[in-house]
């Protein structure tokens, strides 16, 4: 199937066009490129006549391409060969799409009192309440570099709660992702890592720059597995992730680069994907196209669907997108461990705002 995107770098869209709305994004500033139309033909399994804002300046057509899905009922062994082709698997339909909405709709009853979520509306649904992201931005580091560390202070305190609550912590160890996980990497135990985040993106809030996760697993090898768990659907304009297409040496190159920077700091120095060498939140960068120009490479775009898991490598660069709709993009990623081997144990602690991770 082919979709036709049309790139319209206007602040202005006529609304019965498809269209995309690049911004040049500076947070926490919007910034319009001069007016260019360019039409691009790209071949995917998922219709749709979008494909996502993303940190950075606006990425040209020619950097963009579909991710490469596969079904659950996929061979094992074309599953791992993908995997280690592509550095990431994005498995359609993986979980039982009931306990995905579930889960999803427990975590916006929690949250709801905090009036994220539309009044009168289904908690499922995640409707954004609207007005300014800011007030939704997780505690932490960003949260007081906004000055809001002392505003809405309920949401703050029920968004870590969430973490740890005993739903979530099912969900994070559902069978189906355990089984898939032993028969996908023939481990004899799993463990998975308590540290786990949600990412409730609201519309225009602040995306996740570029990295690879290894920039925080730093205490441990890059062993890691991680899964990234769309809780919902989450259309393309939606602000789900994009990959880097064939960026697993990249990440490596990179990290070796930084360890020989920081050859001469002290290991805790060392393993901080805050130290001195590295960017703000230990991000690469927030400019898609550039690093995309940089690199050769291209990213890589998708709808996702409730029941989705795509499972990436850890150096595997990605990052998310701007959520341009009123349905809030929630989702978490989990990671996992051969058990007895070893890894990065401070990922054994529910996620705090100050665990400096």
């Amino acid at each position: 199937m082919y979709i036709k995107a049309t790139f319209y770098f206007l602040s202005v869209v006529s609304q019965d066009i498809p269209s995309l709305i690049l911004y040049l994004y500076s947070s926490p500033q919007h910034f319009i490129m001069a007016p260019s139309v360019i039409d691009v033909t790209m071949q995917s399994s998922q219709p749709s006549d979008a494909i996502k804002k993303a940190p950075g300046k606006a990425i040209l057509p020619d950097y963009i391409v579909p991710l490469r899905p596969t079904p659950a009922d996929t061979p094992m062994s074309e599953i791992r060969r993908r995997y280690e082709e592509d550095g990431y698997v994005w498995m359609k339909g993986l979980l039982p799409t009931a306990d995905v909405w579930q889960t999803r709709k427990t975590y916006f009853e929690f949250t709801g009192p905090t009036g994220l979520i539309k009044e009168g509306t289904d908690p499922k649904d995640g409707i954004y309440c609207g007005g300014d992201w800011r007030n939704w931005v997780a505690p932490g580091p960003f949260r007081e570099s906004l000055k809001l560390q002392n505003s809405n202070l309920e949401y703050q305190k029920r968004m870590v709660e969430a973490h740890a609550a005993p739903w979530y912590m099912a969900f994070a160890s559902h069978p189906v992702l355990l089984n898939f996980i032993k028969d996908f990497t023939g481990w004899e135990k799993t463990t998975p890592l308590k540290r786990s985040i949600f990412r409730p993106n609201v519309k225009g809030g602040e995306p996740t720059g570029i990295h690879y996760d290894q920039i925080f697993l730093r205490g441990g090898p890059p062993t890691a597995l991680t899964a990234w768990v769309p809780l919902g659907d989450c259309a393309i304009n939606g602000g789900g992730l994009m990959y880097l297409n064939d960026s697993v040496s990249i990440g490596e190159k990179i990290e070796e680069d930084f360890a020989e920077a920081a050859k001469d700091f002290t290991d805790e120095q060392r393993i901080s994907a805050f130290n001195a060498h590295m960017m703000s939140g230990g991000f690469l960068s927030k400019d898609l196209r550039e690093f995309s120009k940089k690199w050769g490479r291209k990213w890589l775009a998708a709808d996702y669907e409730a029941g989705d898991v795509v499972f990436h490598k850890a150096f595997n660069i990605h990052a998310s997108a701007v959520n341009e709709s009123d349905v809030i993009r929630l989702a978490t990623d989990l990671r996992y461990v051969e058990t007895e081997k070893a890894f990065d144990e401070r990922w054994m602690e529910n996620w705090k705002p100050d665990d400096n991770l």
